[in-house]
């Protein structure tokens, strides 16, 4: 999937708490100090609003990704605010434009979903980190997507058989498997950096309909719009109306993907 039409309006719907951020930032800095690991490649760098930040804690961040526009946006924040330790280039994670080796850490955020041939991505990702260079996968949370919603979406899409689950890695058991499968380990850690926030109903809605996040994508566009009339309609029965507020409960949770113990 191509992010270039919601390059505009990608950070906006993908916020997150920041204090919570800066906390996995620590930890991550803590774990894998850039003293050790300052070489730092991220697939799918987008508008750099992980890499800027890895960044400013001392790495030296290299990233790629196939949107045009998500990376125009990243460029207008570094010539805005220069930071000279982003590099960046439009390059296909599965056909990595790098040399065997050549960096010490990964960091991957929301992306192997997205790859059809997610496995030959990581693959790559293998061969450009050194030999114990580990991998962390960030999982910033939902951003402003009610999970109750997305879920209804999903399963009125299937009724209409048309699945909208992703064309890339579908569930954290096939991570699980494939590292195994290869001889290394992954640790996760989930549970530690959580909040809450108000969502309006309206908003998310709106945000669907534009096709802000990447599983309204997978169905036709007019079984799409027929599905958010449906969920509309039941929402509206259900509170009245559209302009209700809705906490939402999200987290931050990390994959790390290390060498097996020797």
């Amino acid at each position: 999937m191509n992010f270039d039409s919601i390059a505009s309006v990608y950070d906006d719907t993908r916020v997150y708490d920041e204090d919570c951020f800066n906390a996995v930032l620590d930890f991550i800095t803590a774990r894998f100090p850039p003293s050790s690991y300052r070489k730092l490649f991220e697939p799918g760098i987008g508008t750099g609003r992980i890499a800027i930040p890895f960044a400013a804690r001392g790495y030296d961040v290299t990233g790629v990704d196939i949107s045009d526009e998500m990376l125009n946006v990243l460029s207008g924040k570094l010539r805005k605010n220069p930071v000279p330790r982003v590099t960046f280039q439009k390059a296909d994670a599965t056909h990595l434009p790098f040399a065997d080796g050549v960096f010490d850490i990964a960091v991957a955020v929301h992306v192997l979903h997205l790859i059809r041939d997610w496995k030959k991505a990581m693959e790559e990702v293998f061969r450009v980190l050194r030999p114990d260079g580990p991998i962390v996968f960030l999982y910033t949370g939902t951003g402003s997507e009610i999970p109750d919603i997305k879920a209804r979406y999903r399963e009125l899409c299937a009724e209409r058989g048309y699945s909208a689950s992703h064309i890339g890695m579908k569930t954290a058991a096939e991570l699980d498997d494939y590292v195994t499968g290869i001889g290394r380990r992954i640790e996760r850690l989930q549970d530690r950096w959580r909040w809450k926030i108000r969502l309006g109903i309206d908003k998310t809605l709106a945000h669907m309909k534009s096709h802000y996040y990447s599983f309204t994508n997978l169905a036709p566009e007019d079984v799409h719009l027929q599905v958010l009339k449906t969920i509309e309609h039941e929402l509206t029965e259900r509170y009245g109306n559209l302009d209700v507020e809705v906490d939402v409960s999200i987290q931050i949770n990390l994959a790390l993907v290390l060498p097996a113990r020797g």
